[in-house]
């Protein structure tokens, strides 16, 4: 693997993303492997606990925007809808595996990532690390409903209209989102700590437990939800709207299209207008 690194350590493994000069953003690549890794410690009986982590300033900034879309921008809703199922199939692998899966986020969590954590049983994050919806309103449909389960309607509604909306450690704790908020360079050592004690529960016990508890879940819809994320995610993706704001987004650049909208740029131009203009 080259973009992911595995530690054991007695009964306990971490899973590292490893693409720091990228932020660990998720390629192609790093699907493929993060996916992979997470079965192969799933299936190790010699394992109890798994951490999760990145490598670097980050966790992961989500999707990697910055290799080129090629055809992408002409994928039908069907072709989007099948990359997106299996997307989220990855970012939601840590509700799959059998064990107890403990996120250790630190840095930035951004778009498509914070899925990892929600779907993790448990999580630690630094005080100020920024767990964030996408800086400009690209996609939707799939943050947002999954965040109702650790957030509640009116928060995860308002992270979910509000491009560029984010939360920092304190309140991800306060909220549910996360278990602990501790100091930047506390949070691995603070995962392990709960990774320790959740290992002295024997394995099959902790499996039994952790069955139980998603069972919970899925009866509440979590799983029905996982699965309409990418069917509202490509469905929005054939708006005029998102189209009009990815257009911008190619047209100015991230940094300039950021600004553009920071100030207002949207409530200036009308959606319909562009779409006509480029028509």
């Amino acid at each position: 693997m080259t973009v992911v690194r595995i530690e054991r350590d007695g009964k306990l493994a971490e899973l590292t993303l490893d693409r720091p000069d990228k932020l660990n953003a998720f390629d192609d690549a790093l699907f493929g492997e993060f996916e992979q890794a997470l079965g192969e410690l799933g299936a190790d009986d010699s394992v109890s606990v798994i951490i999760l982590r990145g490598a670097g300033r980050a966790f992961s900034v989500g999707w990697d925007v910055s290799r080129p879309r090629g055809n992408g921008t002409h994928r039908t809703a069907h072709e989007d809808w099948v990359r997106l199922r299996a997307h989220i199939r990855s970012f939601s692998a840590p509700f799959d595996v059998p064990k107890p899966v403990v996120a250790a986020v630190h840095g930035f969590c951004m778009g498509g990532a914070t899925l990892i954590p929600v779907c993790s049983d448990l999580a630690v994050v630094g005080d100020d690390t920024k767990i964030g919806w996408p800086v400009l309103p690209i996609g939707g449909g799939m943050l947002g409903p999954m965040s109702l389960y650790q957030l509640g309607a009116k928060k995860a509604k308002e992270l979910s209209y509000t491009a560029g909306s984010h939360m920092l450690g304190p309140e991800a704790a306060a909220r549910g989102w996360a278990n602990y908020s501790v100091p930047e360079g506390e949070v691995v050592a603070k995962a392990r700590e709960i990774a320790t004690e959740v290992a002295k529960t024997p394995l099959d016990m902790l499996e039994i437990k952790k069955r139980a508890a998603n069972d919970v879940l899925v009866r509440q819809g979590f799983r029905d939800t996982l699965d309409s994320c990418a069917s509202w995610d490509a469905l929005i993706h054939t708006s005029a709207g998102n189209r009009w704001m990815s257009g911008t987004l190619g047209e100015l650049g991230i940094s300039a299209a950021r600004k553009w909208y920071a100030e207002g740029g949207s409530l200036r131009e009308s959606t319909s207008d562009s779409a006509g203009a480029s028509a």
